[in-house]
Formats: structure tokens, sequence, C-alpha cells
């Protein structure tokens, strides 16, 4: 039947579907394609009214039934009709609930995750096809490894590389178990080496190898598939087809990126034809794109602004709005290069829609899994092109709308923690400990490959949970720039925002009453080199702390506070306090320690820092904390936990990662602890055994003021594994050892975290959002305030610092002039020894730096009244005293 009769007929059949025979309606039904991708276009919408109305036949079998629902829903998301798909499947769980046959819910599970895999829902569909496989018999091993291979793929989009190795590994383990007389068994191991090979381009370290050696593995598993492919017959054609050209792209790809573009563009006129062929409009979108990407990187700029306007007429093909954000990236890339600078901004404007969109669409606790460097990135380039304009004030803004956007939502989550009934509470704290537990059992590495797996899928589940119970919308922050300058002035306070690209690297000066960009003469290259000249403990590989390490070279200091401070200082109003926006590398600068004048490299007690010009405190966002207010803080709020001992510890358990059996004492930290009592006597100090998680679990949710002194250690490639040291108790899963990841979801309220250990403000650099150490997960989870160390720190130096500060808060001084004065404070008493900005520089102030106003505890009003009232009271009655017995004289006297 031609293709014009048979879309008549079927229009005709469902204008007359209320008097039509369920017969004709299984017979139009049974003449559409079963899979969506091979009828037109103009047919799809038609064939759901079809099927849908012969649904409503009665006499029809459990299979057929199941078969019309997977039918429907192949058109329903080939049409893009997300929504009504994923009713349709509830609604056949609803209906078909008590049949006992598991691969009917099985292909739902797959058809739920696959929807939710195309709105951009990537954690709700691992736990769908995760549903789908527990469908599985294991003795079904070639559709056990296929959706192994589909749970890696959606890790993959996540970012979650190692996790999708993982997934791959157990995929290809899985298919040998297939029976050699399967007919699919070899096409289930190419799509197994087509999406390793895509992951080897996507993460060219994985796997301990090099990123060439991944580049060219790929390469050669693409040409094995592209090879091995047209000699199969099953499954269908269009399955075949859609492999062929995802692996095709893959090799498009692979060869771009070793530098080969004219085999890049043979490729893609290999693929023309096969691509025409294809029923799936997503192809022809991704064929534009790939060769207007290749053709701009082989220079040929006319030829691929032509290729990129096809691209851009097809972008509502595309599969999901990863391609289409990346689309507009890539165009306004080429038309910023091209110094057409207005169209280039309309495009990153473009992307930046698409991202807002997407991220309002997910959940608070999904954050941390978001390609946050793909969706942020548009931000910066909208601010680069703006800047390139002249256009200072509006770069400024975007700038600052892509940062810190997963601290908010993190920070909005606690929020909602804190009001949720005690039945879901209850809830939340299981799910947080089994969640906890499954990632501290992830830490292993030497984890048998099926546990691994076993253990990622518990871990996107007990995650997908959370979301549930605790999820928010994203609302876009509120930028006010009129707002922020109030507050500036109210403050007294300047801003340096910074900017660093290797293309163009400057800061942005905000005043009470200016906002102006100064271009730096600096690049990733040049400060990475004068960090390590100042001392290779700012090196982020340098674990170790030589007696060479600690004497800070200034004269690089002095260059960098050329570098970064000297082209704005002249423009900084006298008699203000500094709150720095970092940027990359720049998170790793003292720059309380930057030099201003010094007459050597290592004449300390003569140098000029900027500590001595400004208070300064660190922020992740210009207008994060403006808000912030004076804290009234009471003694018995202010919680310390620290722990000093720990050669003598048989029960002292360390990460596996840590490489040595045990760690050093620290002396200092019973210091510290004893002059916090001794200065806050009211204060909840606990030492030593006192010091577990389930203490600190206790405690902090109450406090306003929380101290922890202890061990800090890094992990190597993992920041959800830096962990914090304390003591060990009996209680179940109470080992001691405070991970990231499970201090980012304990909800606090805390005015000031002073984190004294070593590395507290350490970790890696993520995209818009700073250094994710534990200060980053102290503020995540509500903290205003967090004094963290840049570095490993020498114990004695940190005891007496942190001592000084706190002498200074009590005094009610801000908290970034209270640090600056302890500094100050140090530096008068110390010896030559510790002049040097090891001993002083490390801790920094993250956050708000409000006062806090210390009002005393109702036992502390008690005695202080008790002090006063009972000489009043003693005063009253003498005096009374005195004048009875005045009167009594004075009666005797008559």
């Amino acid at each position: 039947m031609g293709l014009l009769a048979f879309s008549f007929w079927v229009s005709l059949v469902l204008w007359a579907h209320p008097t039509v025979s369920c017969d004709s309606l299984r017979e139009a039904v049974a003449a559409l394609p079963n899979d969506a991708r091979a009828a037109p276009e103009t047919l799809r919408a038609h064939a759901v009214q079809l099927i849908r109305a012969y649904r409503q036949c009665g006499n029809l079998t459990l299979s057929q039934q199941a078969a019309l629902y997977d039918q429907e829903l192949s058109y329903l998301s080939a049409l893009g009709r997300y929504t009504e798909a994923l009713l349709l499947v509830d609604s056949f769980f609803v209906r078909f609930a008590r049949q006992p046959d598991s691969m009917l819910f099985y292909q739902m599970y797959r058809w739920r995750g696959y929807i939710h895999y195309l709105r951009g829902d990537l954690p709700a569909a691992v736990a769908d096809f995760d549903l789908a496989l527990q469908h599985v018999p294991p003795q079904n091993a070639r559709t056990r490894a296929l959706r192994f291979a589909d749970i890696g793929t959606i890790l993959q989009r996540m970012r979650a590389y190692d996790a999708a190795y993982t997934f791959y590994q157990q995929a290809l383990r899985q298919s040998y178990q297939i029976a050699p007389r399967d007919s699919l068994r070899l096409w289930t191991r190419l799509v197994i080496l087509s999406d390793l090979a895509s992951l080897f381009l996507d993460y060219p370290t994985i796997a301990g190898r090099s990123p060439k050696e991944n580049l060219e593995e790929a390469r050669r598993l693409n040409a094995e598939v592209l090879r091995v492919l047209p000699q199969l017959h099953h499954p269908a054609a269009l399955t075949r087809q859609s492999l062929a050209l995802t692996t095709g792209f893959n090799q498009v790809l692979t060869e771009s990126q070793l530098g080969h573009t004219s085999v890049a563009l043979h490729l893609l006129d290999s693929l023309k034809h096969l691509t025409a062929a294809s029923h799936e409009e997503h192809w022809h979108f991704l064929w534009a794109f790939r060769r207007a990407q290749v053709l701009a990187q082989a220079g040929r700029m006319r030829e691929a602004k032509a290729a990129f306007q096809a691209a851009l007429q097809r972008q509502e093909d595309a599969r999901h709005d990863d391609y289409r954000r990346a689309l507009m990236v890539e165009i306004g890339r080429f038309y910023e290069a091209q110094g057409q600078l207005q169209q280039a901004e309309a495009f990153y404007r473009q992307a930046i829609q698409l991202s807002i969109t997407y991220l309002s669409a997910l959940h608070t606790t999904e954050w941390a899994r978001l390609p946050g460097v793909d969706w942020y990135q548009p931000y910066r380039l909208l601010a680069r092109v703006l800047l390139r304009q002249k256009r200072v004030v509006e770069a400024f803004y975007w700038l600052e709308a892509g940062r810190a956007l997963n601290l908010q939502a993190h920070r909005k989550a606690i929020l909602q923690l804190r009001e949720l009934p005690p039945e879901q509470r209850r809830l939340q704290d299981s799910l947080l400990a089994a969640l906890g537990a499954t990632l501290n059992r992830l830490s292993y590495p030497a984890l048998p490959a099926e546990e691994r797996a076993a253990l990622w899928r518990t871990q996107i589940h007990l995650e997908k949970q959370l979301r549930d119970l605790i999820g928010l919308p994203l609302e876009p922050q509120a930028l006010s720039l009129s707002k922020l300058q109030r507050w500036l002035a109210a403050e007294r306070t300047a801003v340096l925002s910074y900017m660093l690209e290797d293309t163009l690297a400057g800061v942005f000066l905000v005043t009470s009453d200016t906002l102006r960009f100064f271009p730096l003469n600096v690049s990733s290259d040049s400060l990475g080199a004068l960090l390590r000249r100042v001392s290779p403990i700012l090196h982020t590989t340098v674990t170790a702390n030589t007696l060479a390490h600690r004497y800070f070279n200034l004269n690089a200091l002095q260059q960098l506070y050329r570098y970064l401070i000297a082209p704005v200082a002249a423009y900084i109003p006298p008699g203000t306090r500094l709150r720095i926006v970092p940027d990359g590398l720049l998170f790793q600068v003292p720059f309380d320690a930057l030099v201003v004048e010094t007459p050597g490299a290592y004449t300390y007690a003569q140098a000029t820092y900027l500590m001595h010009r400004y208070p300064i405190s660190i922020a992740l966002n210009a207008f994060l904390f403006i808000d912030s207010v004076s804290a009234a803080v009471t003694p018995a709020a202010m919680v310390a936990l620290g722990r000093s001992r720990f050669l003598a510890d048989p029960r002292l358990v360390l990460p596996v990662f840590y490489p040595h059996d045990t760690l050093p004492d620290l002396p200092g930290v019973q210091q510290e602890l004893s002059r916090l009592r001794q200065r806050f006597p009211a204060a909840q100090i606990f030492p030593e055994k006192q010091a577990t998680e389930a203490r600190f679990r206790q405690v902090v949710p109450q406090s306003q003021v929380l101290h922890l002194a202890s061990h800090v250690l890094l992990h190597p490639t993992s920041s959800a594994y830096h962990a914090l040291i304390l003591y060990p108790s009996l209680q179940v899963q109470d080992d001691g050892i405070l991970f990231l990841h499970e201090l980012i979801r304990q909800p606090l309220s805390a005015a000031l975290v002073v984190l004294s250990g070593c590395n507290t403000a350490k970790g890696q650099v993520l995209p818009g959002e700073g250094l994710e150490g534990l200060q980053y997960a102290f503020q995540a989870s509500g903290a205003s305030s967090v004094v963290a160390t840049l570095w490993l720190v020498e114990d004695q130096a940190i005891s007496q610092l942190i001592d000084r500060f706190y002498a200074r808060v009590q005094e009610g001084l801000p908290l970034d002039q209270a640090l600056r004065q302890a500094r100050i404070d140090f530096l008068a008493t110390a010896p030559p020894a510790y002049q040097s900005p090891f001993y002083w520089a490390a801790p920094v102030l993250f956050g708000a730096h409000q006062a806090l106003t210390f009002i005393p505890s109702n036992a502390t009003v008690r005695f202080y009244l008790g002090i006063w009232i009972l000489p009043l009271l003693l005063g009253v009655g003498l005096g009374i005293l005195w004048i009875w017995r005045r009167h009594r004289t004075a009666r005797l006297l008559k």
C-alpha cells in the first residue's frame, strides 16, 4: 500500500472509529509499523489515536494488550509527548499490577527509563532501567547485558565515568554467557564495544591509559563494529542502522580529536546516505552538527557557517537538550571567533536558557551529578563576549549568575529538611544512613566488579528516594546590583570577582557606587608556576609537609600581588574590607599573604602583606550571604569536638586510600580545646573518646558555633571521600570517619564553623563552585561562615592563631576583622622561625563576615543576678534595720 493511500485509509478509519468494528481496527493497527521510527512523521499522531481506539476493544489477550501499550509508547516517544507516555506507563502498572509475567513489567520499566532519559531526568532513568533489570531472569544473559550497557550509557551522560565503565565491563562479562546459538550474541557484543568507545572519547584518561591510547582504542573499537555490522542480519534493520550511525559519528569525533579533519570529513560523506535513509530525524540533525564542527576545526569557515545553519534548522529534531545546548555553544564560539560578537551573544543566551529550563526541572539532590562544566559554561562565555563589547555590568551579572548554583541548591534542600514532619524526617535519616554506608563501601578500590555495580545501583535508588522526599525545583537566584551596592555601602566592603580564562583574564571591582573591569596579565599556567615558586605545598599534588616547604618565597607572593591586586588597588576605597570571589586556581592563592612590599625573598618581619591593608573574606558568589546579620550566640550553643591521640589507638582503621597505617598525634588539639573551655566555660567540649560520629550528629544541628580539630585526609581522585577523623564508638556504622559525602547532607544552622585541621579547604575545583573541600560541605549544609585551611598546617601555630581569633570574635569584631587581627597579633609575638606565612596564612574565612554577639546563658544570668541581688537585699535589710533602730531610739528619748 502506498504511503498516501495508507495515510488516507488510517484517517478514514479514525474518522469513523466510533462505529467501526474491532476487526477493522485490528487490521489498521496491524498495518502500522511496530517501531515508530519506521513510520512517516505525518502518520504518527494518527497512529496513537488508532492504537488507543483498538485498546478499548474487548476480548484482547494479555499479550495483545501489552503489545499495544508497547506500540503506543513507541509512537508517543517519537512524537516527544513524554508526559503522556509516563501516564500511559503508570496506567499499565495500575491495570496489570497482579499479573505474574515479569517480562511485561520489564518492558514497561525499560520504556519509563528511556523516557526519563530523553527528558533529562537521568537518576530516574537509571533507577527504572535497574528495575527493568530486576525483572529479567538470570538465564537471559543477552537482555541483562544490554540493560547493563544502557545503565552505563546514562551514567556516562551524568559524567559518572567510573561507574559507567564498571557497568560496561559487567555488560561485557554478561555477554560471554550468551548461548552460542543466539542469533543476537554478536550484535550484543558490538553494542557494548560501541558504548565503550564512546566512553573513551568522553573520558580519555579512564582505565589507567593515556588520552592518546584511549583515543586509539576508541578508533579500533569503532572500526571493528563498523566492519562486522554489515555481516549481521539481526536484529531489525532500523536497529542495526541506529548502531551504525552511532558508531560512525563516534568515529568522526575520534578522528577529529586526533586532529585528522580530512578523515573525519570523509567519514561524514560516507554517513550521508545512511543518514538520509533514516526515518529518525535526530540523525539528520547530528550529521549537520558534526559536519559543522569538523569544518570549523579545518578552517573552512564559509562551509562551516552553512552547516551550522542547517543544524540550527533541525535543532528540534535533536534527541534531547544536551545536543541543543551544545549546538548553541558551538555556534556562539564560531561567531565569536569571527568577531561577530552580537551573534555570539544571542546564541550563548539561548544556551543559558536551555540550561535554566533543564535545571529548573531537576531536584536539588541531583545537582552533584550534573555535568556542571557543560551546563554552566555558557554563563562564562556570555560574560566574556559582553566584556569584549565593553558591557561590564551585564558581564558581571551573568558571570555571577552561573556561580555557586549547586551550593545554593543544597542549602535550599537543607532548609526544607528542617521543615519535614517527624515521620518523613525518620525516613530521611534512614535513607541517609543507608546511602552513607553504600558510599563508604564504594570507597574500597578492590571491590569485585559485580559488587561495585550493585552498590552503584543501590546508590542511585537511595538518591532518587531522597530526591522525591526533599527535592526542590531550582529558582534562579534573583541578582540585584543595586541591592548588592547598598549592602557594600553599609558594610564598607568592596568585591573583587575574578574571571580566569586564557583568552581573557580579569577582575571586576564592585564598590558602593562603581563597577569596573580590569584586565589581568595572568594565565592558569603562569599562576600555577608562581604558586609552586611560593612553596611546593601550594601545589595540589603535594601531601608532605617538609621544613623547606614552610619557607614561603615573598618575591613570588609579591609577583602574585602585582598580577592580581596592583592593577585595581588604586581604585579600592580606603578603610574598606575585601570580599574576594576567586576563579579556578585562584582558590589556592593565600590572598591575605600577598606581599605589597618586601626587602627580600625571606625577610618576613619587614614585609607588608595585603592583610595589613584590608580584612579579607572569600565568597563563591558575590551575592551570597549579603542578607546575613550579626548572630546572637549563647555559650551553650558552642560545640567543639577534637581528637589529638592516634598512635596508640588499635581501633583506628583509616580509609583504604590513605597510604599509611596510622597518623601522628596532635598535641596542639588538647591545648586548643583547653583554651576554648577557658574562654567559653559554658561551651560543650567533646575531646578524644567523646568526639564520635554519633555525638557529632547529636549536637551539630543545634550548634551556633562549631569547632572541629583533628586530622583531615584527602582522597586522591574523589572529593566525596575527603575525611575528618573522629573517634570510633560501639554503634553500628560509627567508624569515626566522617566523609564529605556525609557532611554535605548533615543539616546545620551554625553561624560559624571552624575547621582547624590540615587541608580543610582543599579539594577539587568544581566549575562555578570553587574548592570542593570540607568547607564547601559545611556551607552547603547551612553554615553561614567557615574558617578552613588551605594547606598542611603546623599543630602548635594553628592552635595559637585560632585562640587569638576567638578572642577577637568575643570582643565583637566581625569575623574577617577578627581573623585579620589574630594574624597581626600572632606575628607581633611569634619568634623569627614562625614569621613565614606558612604558619599564619593557612586559615581562610569563607562566606559571611558578620559579627557574633555573645549573650549569656541562663545559668550565667542567674549567677550574675545572684552577685548583684544579694548585696542589694543585704543593703535594703540594713537600711530598714537602721531606720527601725533610729525610730526606736527616738521613742526612748521621748
